[in-house]
């Protein structure tokens, strides 16, 4: 496996285990508390940014077998790791949420509420694990 991708995947674990960590908060604990809030959009933040640099990766990697146009924006790279054959258009489709998602993280951070932060980090955690899964399939397919 590539160093770079298996980097990428030991961090999206950490990120995903404080954010699992976080997911057993009430609901009130984590509404009442900036520090969780705070710490749980990072989180996120930092998962989705390393399944892109990992989708990144796993594109030019791809390059030398085949000519592939390159992404032009972050969603894009899981549109083109659908077309490639790593993830199916269900996960492909929740990925690309997730990348704008992360985009408004960034760049629109005042719109999100602490109530969104919450159900996402309560029902869609295990994209990332899902996402993990399907990209050690992919990189160990000789």
């Amino acid at each position: 496996m590539d160093d770079r991708i298996k980097e990428h995947l030991q961090q999206l674990n950490k990120y995903h285990l404080h954010l699992a960590e976080m997911r057993k908060l009430k609901r009130e604990v984590f509404l009442q508390d900036a520090v969780f809030q705070g710490a749980a959009e990072r989180f996120l933040q930092l998962a989705i940014e390393s399944c892109l640099n990992i989708g990144n990766r796993i594109l030019s990697l791809q390059q030398f077998q085949k000519p592939l146009d390159p992404p032009q924006t972050y969603a894009d790279i899981f549109l083109s790791l659908k077309d490639i054959g790593v993830i199916d258009q269900d996960l492909s489709d929740r990925l690309v949420m997730m990348a704008k998602f992360c985009n408004r993280l960034v760049h629109l951070y005042w719109e999100i509420s602490p109530e969104k932060i919450f159900e996402i980090v309560q029902n869609n955690l295990e994209d990332f694990k899902l996402f993990e899964k399907k990209i050690v399939e992919f990189v160990r397919i000789p």
